[in-house]
C-alpha cells in the first residue's frame, strides 16, 4: 500500500481527492458506465465526473457490522451502487469473521493476529479452560470453526481470551509490536494478562462479480480489491490471499481500463441518502446479531424486516442495500459452507452453487429506450 501511495503521489497526471466519496455511478442510454458522482468536503458538495471507464476499489463491508476489524467507513456501498447500475453481484453472503479481534471497546477492533496462535498462544474461557480442546494444534483450525467457538463461549457467558503469557511473554513488544501497542493503548499488558477477544467481521469474500481483468457485467465498470468477487477466495478466504486482489488483479484491471473507449452522454442519476448515525448503529448491531458468525432463518428474517423499516424511514441508502444483499443471500442459502454458517442448516450441500444477484434495470435506462 505504501509503495502504491508513493507512486500515485509522484505521478503528476493523477489528481487525488482525499475528501471524495462515491455517491452514484452514471450511465449512458446503452447502460454503459460513463462516470461517477462524488461528494466532496464537509458539506458533501456533489461533483460529476465523466470517464471512459470507472474502477471501483471501495473495499469491503465491515462497517455494516458492530464488531469489525476493518475501517467502519467501509459499508459495502461500492457493491450497492454497482448493483443499482445493473451489475451482477456474486456470493454476497460469504463474510469471513476473524476469531481474535481484541475486545477493548474500539471501533474498529484491533486484530490479534493468527501468528500469536501459531507461536503457541491459546484460547481460553474466563475459568482458564481451553475453548477448542487441549491438543497443541486445537486453536489452529480454520477461522470459521475457531470463530464459532469464541462466539459460543461469549454467548454462554463464559468469556473468551487469548492467553499469550507463556508462549510469548516478555518477547511480546519485539515479536508482535502492533498487537502489543494496541493492548497497551487500551490499558492491557498482554505479558501479564490474557487478551479479551471476540469474533468480528474481517473480510467480504463476495461482492461485485469480476473477471481476471476486473471487468464486471456492466460495460465500462471494473472492480478490484475487496469489493470485487473474482472467485479466488471461494467461501472461506485464506489468510493474506487478498493480496492477490491488489498485486495481480489491480494491475490487470488498470491496464484493461486504460484501453477502454467510447460512451455516450450520462443520464440523470438519483443520489442515495445517507443513514443517520442512530439508524446506522441499529443496523450494525442487527447485522452482527443476525448475519454474523451464526445465522438462522428467524434471525435473518428479523434483520430484513429491520432493513425494510429503516428504508421506509430514511430512504434507500446504499448501506441498506448492501446489508440487504448480504442478508437475503444468507437467508436463501440453506446450508453451511465456509464463512456462512446456518445453525438451522448445519450441513453442507453436495453440490456447490454460486449466488448471483441482478437488480432490475435502472428506471433511467428504461426511460431512455
Amino acid at each position: 500500500l505504501s509503495a502504491v501511495v508513493a507512486a500515485v503521489r509522484a505521478e503528476k497526471r493523477i489528481e487525488v481527492w482525499d475528501d471524495g466519496r462515491l455517491k452514484a455511478l452514471t450511465q449512458d442510454a446503452d447502460g454503459r458506465v460513463v462516470g461517477a458522482v462524488i461528494a466532496r468536503g464537509p458539506n458533501g458538495h456533489l461533483v460529476e465526473i465523466t470517464a471512459t471507464a470507472v474502477v471501483l476499489a471501495t473495499g469491503g463491508a465491515g462497517g455494516l457490522f458492530a464488531a469489525t476489524t476493518t475501517p467502519s467507513a467501509l459499508k459495502g456501498e461500492g457493491m450497492a451502487l454497482a448493483a443499482l447500475a445493473g451489475t451482477e453481484i456474486l456470493d454476497p453472503e460469504f463474510v469471513q469473521f476473524h476469531p481474535t479481534a481484541i475486545d477493548v471497546g474500539l471501533d474498529p477492533a484491533p486484530l490479534a493476529t493468527e501468528a500469536l496462535r501459531g507461536e503457541g498462544a491459546r484460547l481460553i474461557d474466563g475459568e482458564g479452560r481451553f475453548l477448542l480442546g487441549q491438543a497443541d494444534d486445537a486453536d489452529l483450525k480454520p477461522r470459521d470453526i475457531v470463530a464459532r467457538a469464541v462466539h459460543a463461549a461469549r454467548r454462554e457467558g463464559r468469556g473468551a481470551d487469548l492467553d499469550a503469557r507463556a508462549a510469548i511473554g516478555a518477547e511480546f513488544p519485539h515479536a508482535f509490536p502492533a498487537v502489543f501497542a494496541a493492548c497497551m493503548r487500551a490499558g492491557l499488558d498482554p505479558r501479564l494478562s490474557p487478551i479479551p477477544v471476540m469474533a468480528a467481521c474481517h473480510y467480504h469474500m463476495g461482492g461485485i462479480a469480476a473477471d481476471a481483468d476486473g471487468r464486471t457485467t456492466t460495460p465500462g465498470l471494473y472492480a478490484v480489491g475487496e469489493c470485487a468477487a473474482t472467485g479466488v477466495h471461494g467461501a472461506n478466504r485464506l489468510a493474506s490471499n487478498s493480496l492477490l486482489e491488489a498485486a495481480a488483479f489491480g494491475r490487470r484491471a488498470g491496464r484493461a481500463a486504460a484501453g477502454e473507449m467510447g460512451g455516450g452522454r450520462p443520464l440523470p442519476v438519483q443520489i442515495a441518502p445517507d443513514l443517520p448515525a442512530d439508524a446506522l448503529a441499529e443496523l450494525r448491531e442487527a447485522m452482527t446479531a443476525h448475519a454474523g458468525v451464526v445465522r438462522t432463518a428467524e434471525g435473518l428474517a428479523t434483520l430484513i424486516a429491520l432493513i425494510d423499516r429503516l428504508e421506509a424511514a430514511h430512504g434507500p441508502a446504499a448501506s441498506l442495500l448492501a446489508a440487504r444483499l448480504i442478508a437475503q443471500a444468507a437467508l436463501d442459502r440453506r446450508e453451511s459452507r465456509g464463512g456462512h454458517y446456518r445453525a438451522d442448516h448445519p450441513e453442507t450441500a453436495v453440490e456447490a452453487a454460486h449466488t448471483r444477484v441482478r437488480l432490475a434495470r435502472p428506471a433511467a435506462l428504461e426511460a431512455a429506450e
